[in-house]
């Protein structure tokens, strides 16, 4: 079917602000100029402007009913386990195409016969998974999400059958959805990057810079640990769940700066002038990296997940396997002590996709599966 003639459904378990995964809801919204977009919570209306592209701010918005009420938007969180009762009750038996960006239950949408389903993944849910018991210690566990856990891995795994095509945003990712659905990717097309277009600086200021680090996953914490005993100068960007508890623990350390939000000029000015990129945590795929490594600034990241996709290590930056200060500061000397060609740490992530790149691959993924016609 032709494009024009589709009647398109975009979904999102959130939409907040300009990070992460609603870059990719946002090509999915220019691909598809009359898509509806659907999501379990939003920024307020009164707020989409500051923190939403025009390119989503132009689609109607549908929030669920949860999202809806008061106060759910800044505890969102705790509703978990109400998550999959309100992705299955969004009603999209008028549309021709539903394309889900998932990183939670997105993926689990009902979809009527004749409506073709495709899902980007960004990850299984990883609380879920094998991220549990970094989500959950014990010290904070209870027997009530104990039992929604356990429901939880059986719903997430019964609904990664229901997408027609499912399309993963990195190798890792594919990987897990072999591990817990028993369903690889049909194809992996990387997320799009906005590419550093300014000028690449080869002498640097003396700090590192992370991005959102707030998140069980993300190695916040440990990172923090890390800067206030060895003592480097570090800027954080962005927010996330534990943004306040850490700020308040680490706010005593002088050579850490919470930055919060920043629109995109501010942050490539930041990016492009620093020393490195600090990533402490297991990423799916893992953007802010991506954008560092175009304005020339290398990497120090843990080793695992999604930066494996993007990060050699030697060559655009250093990696560590171990989440503890002595092999942190290990990689963090051998990562000082390396003689950095900026122009050619830009130039490693050429082969990444551009807004324009991720567009096209998606849109020939779709012909090549008779979902759209050329």
């Amino acid at each position: 079917m032709k494009k024009n003639n589709l009647r398109v459904a975009i979904v999102t378990d959130s939409l907040f602000r300009m990070e992460g995964g609603s870059r990719v809801l946002e090509c999915f919204a220019q691909m598809f100029p009359d898509a509806d977009i659907y999501t379990l919570f939003s920024t307020p209306e009164r707020h989409r402007k500051k923190y939403l592209s025009e390119d989503i701010l132009s689609h109607k918005i549908y929030t669920s009913k949860l999202g809806k009420r008061l106060f759910v938007n800044k505890y969102y969180q705790w509703t978990l386990p109400l998550w999959p009762f309100y992705i299955e009750r969004f009603d999209f038996s008028e549309y021709d195409l539903v394309i889900s960006s998932s990183w939670s239950v997105a993926h689990g949408v009902i979809t009527p016969l004749g409506c073709k389903h495709i899902a980007y993944i960004n990850t299984p849910v990883r609380y879920a998974w094998d991220l549990f018991h970094t989500y959950f210690s014990k010290k904070r566990f209870n027997w009530i999400y104990n039992f929604f856990i356990h429901y939880l891995r059986i719903w997430d795994s019964a609904s990664s059958s229901r997408a027609d095509l499912m399309i993963a945003n990195s190798n890792f990712v594919s990987k897990r959805m072999k591990k817990y659905w028993d369903r690889a990717a049909d194809i992996v097309i990387r997320p799009p990057v906005k590419r550093y277009t300014g000028k690449i600086f080869s002498k640097r200021k003396n700090y590192f810079v992370a991005g959102a680090p707030f998140e069980e996953n993300k190695g916040g914490e440990f990172l923090l640990e890390c800067a206030k005993w060895i003592g480097f100068k570090l800027k954080i960007i962005g927010s996330g769940s534990k943004k306040k508890e850490l700020e308040r623990k680490y706010r005593d350390c002088k050579n850490i700066e919470f930055l919060g939000w920043v629109d995109e000029e501010e942050k490539y000015k930041i990016l492009s002038k620093a020393s490195g990129f600090i990533m402490p945590g297991i990423e799916d795929f893992g953007i802010f990296p991506v954008e560092a490594l175009s304005c020339g600034t290398p990497v120090l990241g843990y080793g695992l997940g999604g930066i494996l996709d993007t990060v050699q290590d030697g060559i655009n930056g250093i990696l560590f396997y171990e989440e503890n200060i002595d092999s942190f500061k290990e990689a963090l000397l051998k990562f000082e002590n390396s003689d950095w060609d900026h122009v050619k740490v830009s130039r490693s992530i050429e082969d990444m996709n551009s807004v324009e790149d991720f567009k096209k691959k998606v849109g020939e993924f779709l012909v090549n599966n008779c979902i759209l016609s050329k």
